[in-house]
Parts: structure tokens; sequence; C-alpha cells
């Protein structure tokens, strides 16, 4: 009696697991299989008929490959079930793709080989520079070991748009000081004037932003830590720890041999950035189980491919560094033409600051009672003038 009592409730709870398995385990497994098939819709092989064919999206990709996961599951799970019950429609080895996906995990740290870590960030590179709108995402170049070497194909990019490049690749050590203070600036002013306590990341204030949102940049970096002193590796610190929520990521090859890396600096890159092993033929991925941990990278195109590619975004990016805002996006409905007075301050709108607010000239209070314009031949001071006056009369 005990014995049939003990199957029942055995087979109440093999029941229980049963629907679970159908419900839970089943669907992810048909997922995960189906994966590569959305992966290779969405970011298809490079070949010449594609590149030739490109235009710029409208949106930024939410997710940018980096390669193929091998996934055991006997591995991940530590064997798999032996009741004829619990089987799986399909392989139980497989790959998946795995990428880079923002906001917050778009950094990526690679230990190893130097050639093929370029390899690899150049793909990366190539991935985001096409599945941004023209101008989107920018790029700071540092190798101060290979001197331009790893990322030498990305140069024709400055022939087009300099500023997707920052104007070169920076191999000094106060050049690398000077590039990095730029971008802390850059993260400031995003942190103080543009999220607040409003907005959690660039992203979320980018969709409120509209003609005036702010690029993704990215930090590349071949040899670290070679040629980097203690203030750039400073100025690292804060990219790491506070760049992501800004729209500012890493892209970085670890060279043990150019030396150790600082505790608190290493531990930020360590939660910062998704870190790459070089293991064999691929690589390991530190944050990821055994079973589950091993990527085969894509390989960027080569020779006249690459070269027939970087040329296509080049060309597409011409003039992406302009952006207009509609002059009817500060003027006044026509219901309150008019409406306004100047008997405390003349203050008029010009333009836009941040996502949801204008940028006012403000006369005639205090000291505030002149104002100087300045810029080179065609930087849009008699825009600014036309702005003014047109806005001053209605």
């Amino acid at each position: 009696r005990q014995s049939a009592e003990a199957d029942e409730v055995l087979q109440a709870g093999v029941e229980k697991l049963a629907e679970e398995w159908d419900e839970e385990v089943m669907p992810i497994h048909r997922e995960l299989l189906g994966l590569q098939e959305i992966a290779r819709s969405r970011f298809p092989a490079w070949d010449a008929s594609w590149i030739s064919a490109w235009m710029p999206p409208d949106e930024s990709e939410r997710v940018i490959p980096v390669g193929e996961l091998k996934l055991s599951l006997p591995d991940l799970a530590g064997g798999m079930p032996e009741n004829a019950r619990f089987k799986l429609e399909g392989p139980i080895e497989f790959t998946v793709p795995f990428s880079l996906g923002f906001a917050e995990r778009a950094s990526l740290m690679i230990d190893g080989d130097a050639s093929k870590a370029a390899g690899t960030i150049n793909e990366v590179i190539l991935r985001l520079l096409s599945s941004h709108p023209a101008g989107r995402a920018i790029f700071t170049l540092i190798d101060p070991v290979g001197l331009g070497k790893d990322f030498a194909g990305l140069m024709h990019l400055g022939d087009y748009e300099e500023t997707l490049i920052h104007g070169r690749i920076w191999t000094q050590t106060t050049q690398i000081e000077e590039r990095l203070a730029e971008l802390n600036e850059h993260i400031e002013k995003v942190i103080q004037m543009y999220l607040r306590n409003e907005f959690a990341t660039l992203d979320e204030y980018n969709g409120h932003a509209g003609t005036v949102a702010e690029k993704h940049r990215f930090v590349v970096i071949s040899g670290f830590p070679a040629a980097f002193s203690e203030t750039a590796a400073k100025r690292l610190l804060s990219i790491a720890t506070s760049g992501a929520r800004c729209g500012v990521y890493l892209l970085i090859h670890r060279d043990p041999k150019q030396g150790t890396i600082e505790p608190a600096l290493a531990e930020a890159l360590e939660r910062a950035c998704i870190r790459l092993v070089e293991e064999g033929d691929g690589y390991r991925v530190t944050s990821l189980p055994a079973g589950a941990d091993r990527l085969l990278p894509q390989l960027p195109p080569k020779g006249d491919l690459e070269t027939a590619l970087v040329h296509r975004l080049g060309k597409a990016s011409v003039d992406s560094n302009r952006v207009e805002v509609p002059f009817s996006s500060i003027a006044p409905p026509e219901s309150e033409w008019w409406t306004q007075g100047t008997g405390d301050e003349l203050r008029v709108p010009i333009g836009r600051s941040g996502a949801k607010k204008f940028q006012w000239l403000a006369l005639g209070k205090g000291t505030r009672q002149h104002a100087l314009v300045a810029g080179k031949t065609g930087s849009g001071k008699s825009t600014l003038f036309h702005v003014m006056i047109t806005n001053l009369a209605l």
C-alpha cells in the first residue's frame, strides 16, 4: 500500500514536471533553434550585392552580432533526462547568435592575440556603422602599439566625414589623455544637461529628442594598457563606470604583455564589458557557464570587399553631422502671435536645447544687454539672425 501511494506521488510529480516541460522548456528550445535564422536575416553575411544595395537604417539596432555560441545542453544542464517523456524535438548541441546589447551591455574587452582581436573588433565596428542611421555611431580609435595598423582600413571613412573617426587614429600618451578627457566632458554634459533625474539612459533621452538626438560614441583601444598614463587610466575608469548610460561604450583589446591594470580599473572594466578570452580558434565568454561559453567570432570582410563597404558607409555619412531643426518647432502658434511683451526683458526662443527645452536669447536684465555672435563662414550666423528677427516679430 505504501509502495502504491509512493508511486501515485511520483506519477503526480512526473505529470507536473511534464506539464512544465511542454509549456516552458520546449518553447525555449524551439526559440533558441530559430535564433540563427533571425540573426542571419537581420545581419546578412558581407557580400558585394548586399553592400551595393545597403541603405542607412532609420533607427539603430538594439543588438550587434559578435559571433556564434556553441551550446551543449548536456554540459549546460549537467546531463539530460532519461525518461522518454522528457524528450526535445531537435538537436541538443547547436549554435545561437551572440550579440552586444544596448544600452547596458554594448562594451567588449578581448584578451589574446592582437591580430585576431583586431579582426573581431573591426567586424563589430562595421556592424555598428551599418546598423545605425548615418553618422549616429562615431569612434575614437587608439592604437599605440600598431601605430594605427589595426584600424587602417577605417581611415577611408574620414575622407567623407571626419567626425566618424575623430579625424585620425591616436597613438601617443598625450593624445590618448586628451581624447579621453573630451569623452569625460561629454559624459558630464549628458548627465548634467540631458539625463538629470528624468531619463535613465541616453537611449531613453533620444526617444524624446528627435532631430537633436545624441550619437553613440565608441572608444576603440588596441594593445591596452600600452601608452596609458595614470591620468589616462583614471579617465578610462570614469568612462567604464558611467559611460554606458550616456551612450559611450568601449571596444578594447587587452594585451597582458603590455603590463598590469590597477585593480579598481580592472574591476570596472569587468563590470562594464563583456569579456572574451582567446581559446583555440575562438573565445571563451567569461560571464557564461560551461556548456554555453564557447564563442566562434564572425569575420570581417577582407580586401576589396572591406574597402567597398567602408566607402559605401562613408558616402552615406556625408554631412551626417549636420542637424536641421525646423523653425516650426520653436515658433509660436498663430493663436499666440503678438501676445508677449518686452517690458521686463527681451526673451525669444532660437533653437532646441535637449529633448524638452528651448534655447532662449534673453536680453534686458542685469548685465545681459548685448550679444556677440561669432563663427566661421557657413556655421549659421545669418540663419541665427533670421530666426531671431522672425521670432521676435511673432
